[in-house]
Order: C-alpha cells, then structure tokens, then sequence
C-alpha cells in the first residue's frame, strides 16, 4: 500500500508539467516479471513511465541518467533495489529516441542536450555489463538464465534503435533538402508571404536543424561502434559455448546473417572463450589460421 501511495505520488508530481502525446514504448521490450511498485526515493524508477506518458522524453532520460549514477553507487543492493534497477533498464530500452522533424519551423521539445537520449541509453548499456547475472540471481527468486536472457534482450533493443536512427546517406538528404528550402524561402519572400528579416530568421532555423541532424547522426554511428564491443562480449559471458543464443541477440540488435561474422571479428575476435562462434557452416570460409 505504501509503494502504490508512493507511486501516486509520483505521478501527482509529475502533472505539473505540460503534457505532450504519449511516447510509444517498443512492444518487443519484455517487461521485468515484478509488479511496478518500487518504494518511493529520489533514486527509484517510480514515475518513470509517467514522464513517457506525458511525452516529457527529456524529463524521462534526465531522471533516467539520475538513477543510473546513484544506483550505480548502491553495493550489496536488496530484491527492491534490483527491481528497481530491472525496471530503469526496461524503460530505458523500450523508450523511443528524441524524434526529428526536418521541417524549420518545428520546435524541438528536447533543447539542453541534444544527444541525450543517446548518452543514456549508452550508459544503461555499460551500466548492465557490469553486473554479476549470478549474484542478481541469489537476490531475487529467477534464475540467472532468466536474468540474462533480460539483460541481452534489453542491451539489444538499445543497440538496434542507435544502430538504425544513423544514417549514412545522411550528407546527399540534408543536400537536397537545403535545396529545396531555399527555394521555398524564395517562393515565399517573392510572393511577400514572408519579409526579408523572416526570410533570414527561416534560413537560420534551416541551418541550425540541420547542425542538429549531423550532431545526432555522427553520435548514432560513435555510439554504437563503442557499444558494439560491450555488447559482444556481454553475449558470451551470458550463453558460452551457444553460438545460436549469441546469434539470436545479435539478429535483434539489427544485424544480418552476413554482417555477423564481421561484428564478431571486429569485436571479441577469435581465442578459447570466443572459438565456439568460429564453428559450423557459416563460419568455415572466414575462419582465420
């Protein structure tokens, strides 16, 4: 009863904000096999999901970089304290990313950190590489298989959202798009739609989304080549010896049958632990000496 009065309160303090649409959660995210009443604390995951009820996503993954630094600080962590930290991770991974709309005259709703979203996600990835799956396991009553099969789901599900919001055709896109925005903002002044000072204010707000668009791509790409190792190794901690488990993570994280030799190469390369990875059909033509 007093979780959900803590709860409550959360969510009253919350309203306090303006309201915006709802974000949509992934639906392939499982949720944590715990009800979401964690007691209520400065670090605790409660009210996280009104934030993203709200739409307040910069507010969410504020609270979320929050919670990971000082549960991060949390040693010998209690069965609460590791829902707690089941359920961040879960938001984390099921939340979208900033969204992006190219036209100049939309606002955007995020303004302090421009790659916020990524920062946090990148950070729950590490946060959770870190953890002793087997420990976790003598805290709450699954079993350690359960726990890591969560783990790699969730560091997946972060990995394919930075992986696919980066565009490497970004350059030739922006082009055109400049292109033709200047040729609207020419249309517009020519047909006095708009006077000179709007002219100039509307080629400013063109440059700066754009500024933002080559900030948020080249984090895309930084990040998930620094995640991509993490995640590898993560992989063969959690199933060794299981090519088909580490395969099928790997596949969730955006990855294709043919650019999984590469990943593996580039990132965990080929010794004792990784040498199961190396074996059956797909592998024989790339395997090294």
């Amino acid at each position: 009863m007093k979780s959900l009065l803590a709860c409550l309160s959360c969510s009253l303090l919350s309203l306090s904000s303006i309201q915006g649409a709802p974000a949509v959660l992934n639906p392939n995210v499982e949720k944590p096999p715990y009800p979401d009443f964690i007691k209520h604390s400065e670090y605790s995951a409660c009210g996280l999901k009104d934030l993203l009820d709200q739409g307040r996503l910069e507010e969410f993954y504020k609270r979320s970089k929050k919670l990971l630094k000082e549960n991060g600080r949390i040693q010998d962590k209690n069965t609460e304290q590791v829902q707690n930290d089941l359920w961040t991770f879960y938001y984390i991974a099921a939340a979208p990313l900033f969204p992006i709309d190219s036209s100049p005259e939309a606002s955007a709703s995020w303004r302090e950190d421009k790659t916020l979203d990524y920062d946090v996600k990148t950070s729950a990835v590490r946060y959770m590489a870190t953890q002793d799956t087997g420990r976790l396991a003598a805290v709450l009553p699954i079993s350690r298989e359960k726990i890591s099969a969560l783990y790699a789901l969730y560091t997946a599900r972060i990995l394919h959202s930075i992986k696919q919001s980066y565009d490497p055709d970004l350059g030739e896109k922006q082009k055109r798009q400049r292109q033709e925005e200047e040729e609207k903002n020419r249309l517009l002044y020519r047909d006095r739609k708009i006077d000179m000072d709007q002219a100039n204010v509307r080629s400013i707000l063109i440059h700066n989304r754009i500024s933002i668009q080559d900030l948020r791509n080249n984090a895309a790409k930084m990040r998930t080549d620094s995640l991509e190792k993490t995640f590898v190794n993560l992989l063969v901690e959690y199933f060794p010896g299981n090519a088909a488990q580490v395969r099928k993570y790997i596949k969730l994280a955006g990855y294709s049958d043919k650019e999984i030799p590469d990943l593996i190469d580039r990132t965990a390369g080929r010794e004792p632990k990784t040498e199961f990875l190396y074996k059956g059909a797909g592998r024989k033509n790339r395997m090294r000496p």
